[in-house]
């Protein structure tokens, strides 16, 4: 700790806020088909790119547009580089909002929008971090990089473009996990499966697989009289939200709600598309769909820890974790898919063959699979340490490094871990509706961010 670096950042904290409500107002969220020339990830993220740059520029930084993937903020001397990894995209916003997720909007000393806490939020902390340390006089033993990647929360094929065209960090951290410190990373498993048929549902449900899905919305060929009686048998005993409304033609529109959480803790939310299979379950569908709903429920049930296809192990690592993020059906099938992270000690060739043999019995077929291998770093190795005696410093507390099931930049760099900023006084709001960061965590992580800055990279 400093106490002149401290201080500058107090004095800096209105120009903190509004920079960050400026990047908040940017909708980086990917989509497919909106990509342009030196514009990978579309025209808004990459408007989010530059403006993050100039902000860099402002602070009196080297900046590195990197092909519109990434961008550089740069500061310091020395043989070796500090990397700092943040990101600029977000995740949709969701349903269950009170504030405009792209607003920035201050209420009782707290900032809302999405990317506050996730990670936006953190980008803006470490740029005032490095300002606060240049600003007063420290001198460096090793260069600072702030990479700002564009495609984190779609694949993070941005930081492999990284990889591929600028030098890698000899050490890094991401402020994108948890406090006091993040040194081992599940793998990551998406999976998409498929069963086709000819069906008379209808169901939507999920944007993306790294949430767990708020809502879902149903259409299926049966009087409204018939759902109604069996929707409020089913609201009797369940936490679920329902609405039964009619359709066109003798169909009737179902709506579940359910609450969002992060994929990698499906036990925080309230998972819709489970709960419309359960409602679905109790209608006396055709026989083609009433073998299709009830089998896949009896598989999936309310399982956030891959239960169905015995795949629930836990290991140092931690327990394996199952969130059914996506759900498509119409008149052709279904399209399932499931975010799993999953234990070290269970490789993607067991894994496969756990799900595959699972989606055998509901008459469905895996269709995608992708996999991000999870990693360990010791807890004695010196740069672990060293963040560790920082957090504790700073917080008086004695805590270990932790174990995490969500995916972070750490996992794609040599000598990388997460370092904050969940975990002290910050509640997780990462994926959910009305994400935000308090002003006072805001300060405390540019504060924590500047300390491991001076641990790691100042004389």
């Amino acid at each position: 700790m400093n106490k002149q670096v401290d201080k500058w950042i107090e004095e800096h904290q209105d120009e903190m806020i509004a920079d960050l409500q400026a990047l908040v107002k940017y909708r980086t969220v990917y989509e497919e088909g909106t990509e342009e020339p030196g514009k990978p990830f579309g025209p808004v993220t990459y408007d989010c790119l530059q403006a993050a740059l100039k902000m860099g520029e402002k602070l009196g930084f080297e900046t590195d547009n990197v092909d519109g993937y990434a961008g550089s903020i740069m500061a310091g001397e020395g043989e070796q580089t500090l990397g700092i990894l943040a990101h600029l995209d977000v995740v949709p916003e969701s349903t269950g909002w009170d504030h405009d997720p792209y607003g920035g909007e201050i209420i009782d000393g707290n900032i809302f929008g999405r990317g506050t806490i996730d990670d936006k939020g953190p980008a803006i902390a470490a740029m005032y971090a490095l300002k606060a340390i240049k600003e007063t006089g420290l001198k460096f033993k090793n260069k600072v990089n702030i990479i700002l990647g564009c495609n984190e929360e779609s694949g993070m094929l941005c930081l492999e473009y990284y990889k591929k065209n600028r030098p890698i960090p000899d050490f890094s951290f991401s402020p994108d996990g948890e406090y006091p410190l993040t040194n081992s990373e599940k793998s990551c498993s998406v999976t998409s499966c498929k069963k086709e048929y000819a069906s008379g549902i209808k169901l939507s449900a999920g944007t993306v697989h790294n949430a767990v899905p708020g809502e879902a919305s149903a259409e299926v060929p049966l009087a409204m009289g018939v759902v109604r009686a069996a929707a409020e048998m089913f609201a009797e005993d369940s936490p679920f939200g329902v609405a039964v409304t009619a359709g066109e033609e003798g169909t009737t529109k179902i709506k579940v709600i359910g609450e969002t959480a992060h994929a990698s803790m499906p036990e925080t939310g309230l998972n819709a598309i489970q709960g419309m299979l359960e409602l679905l379950a109790a209608l006396p569908l055709a026989d083609a769909d009433a073998e299709a709903v009830k089998s896949l429920h009896e598989l999936i049930g309310m399982d956030v820890h891959a239960e169905g296809f015995d795949l629930d192990k836990t290991d140092v690592s931690g327990r394996m974790t199952f969130n059914v993020g996506i759900i498509n059906w119409d008149e052709k099938g279904y399209e399932i898919t499931f975010d799993m992270r999953v234990p070290l000690s269970i490789s993607e060739e067991e894994l496969t063959k756990a799900l595959s043999e699972g989606m055998e019995t509901v008459g469905a077929k895996a269709s995608m699979l992708d996999w991000s291998q999870g990693y360990s770093i010791p807890d004695d190795e010196p740069f672990v340490k060293s963040l560790i005696k920082v957090f504790n410093e700073r917080t008086g507390e004695d805590w270990a490094p932790k174990h995490i099931g969500g995916g972070t930049y750490a996992r794609h760099l040599p000598n990388a871990v997460s370092f904050g900023i969940e975990g002290y006084m910050c509640p997780a709001s990462a994926h959910v509706a009305n994400e935000y960061i308090g002003i006072d965590q805001l300060i405390f992580n540019c504060k924590m961010i500047a300390d491991a800055i001076m641990a790691l990279a100042c004389e």
